[in-house]
């Protein structure tokens, strides 16, 4: 026969393991603390991820750190500034706490994108400075562009014909880049011809002139990872094109660059640290979106590579970085 103490033991008993229940499956005594997430748009100028896969494997770890929904959108068309203010627009309405942009254009794609903002806004590949955002992740492309041309002046002679391709010259970034190679070019006494790439047709027409005069030691330089890539295709599929070509120089670390640098295809790039471009973006926006002080600008190094410098300790990570 059960006894009186025993019941209120059994009952004492049976209290203690719906108590202990309640603790560790429900809220309704102790309440857990609620995780902030934030929702990120990043929108960019192009119309693909191609050179952005090392900047999103920086975007998802911050993600993953700082609580983060982050949503990569490009454009329809890559360039295309009323699409990326409709972008701006939509995400803004959808719910994003805030936005990371890569502008479609220069000084006045940014006032028009800030103006459409009402939300906190990181720039990324902007000029360092941009009334009205939160924050601002870019590199030097000025200075990128000087070594560039200063590495070119120590491969050749002056008075090698060089002859710069690019995309367009609207992006903050492209027309920076240009500005001061072309004018440190000239310091170096060379004479710089640009071509703007105008349709699929019009890189292998500048190099077939050149086939065609018999010129053998040109210098072609590339102002974007784009025309680095199909400046670089050229040469590896007619010989007749590579062999009027002495180097080909560019900027940009997609894997298709970093491999016909390896082949020997391309002479020599400038590249920035896009991983930590990535992760510094969502990080720069978090604080903003939490109250806390972002950094008003953060300017990444860049730096001149050749085939020997894949394989090295500092340059492999930031290549070929793993989240």
């Amino acid at each position: 026969m059960i006894t009186r103490k025993e019941k209120i033991l059994w009952l004492l008993f049976g209290a203690a393991l719906v108590i202990l229940f309640l603790l560790s499956s429900t809220d309704l005594i102790i309440k857990e603390e609620e995780r902030r997430i934030y929702p990120i748009s990043v929108i960019v100028e192009e119309a693909d991820d191609a050179n952005y896969v090392n900047f999103r494997k920086g975007m998802d770890q911050a993600a993953i750190e700082w609580n983060v929904d982050a949503s990569f959108i490009t454009l329809y068309e890559a360039g295309n500034l009323d699409q990326q203010l409709s972008l701006v627009s939509r995400e803004q309405q959808d719910g994003a706490a805030a936005l990371v942009v890569a502008p479609a254009g220069g000084e006045d794609a940014c006032s028009a994108i800030v103006s459409r903002a009402s939300v906190p806004m990181v720039m990324v590949w902007s000029a360092e400075n941009v009334p009205g955002v939160a924050s601002v992740v870019t590199t030097d492309f000025e200075k990128m562009g000087e070594t560039l041309a200063s590495r070119i002046g120590e491969d050749w002679a002056s008075g090698v014909p060089v002859y710069l391709f690019a995309r367009s010259l609207e992006n903050a970034g492209e027309s920076d880049f240009y500005a001061a190679l072309a004018a440190k070019l000239e310091e170096e006494g060379f004479y710089p011809q640009l071509t703007v790439r105008e349709d699929a047709k019009t890189y292998r027409e500048v190099l077939s002139g050149l086939a065609e005069q018999g010129v053998r030691r040109a210098v072609v330089a590339a102002l974007d990872p784009e025309s680095l890539e199909e400046a670089a295709s050229l040469l590896k599929t007619d010989e007749s094109l590579a062999a009027c070509v002495g180097a080909l120089y560019g900027r940009g670390s997609t894997l298709n660059i970093l491999n016909d640098l390896d082949r020997g295809t391309i002479r020599g790039v400038c590249v920035t640290d896009e991983f930590s471009a990535g992760y510094l973006s969502i990080w720069r926006a978090v604080e903003a979106v939490s109250g806390r002080p972002a950094k008003e600008s953060t300017v990444l190094e860049n730096y001149y590579i050749e085939k020997e410098d894949l394989r090295t300790s500092e340059y492999e990570k930031m290549l070929y970085p793993i989240e």
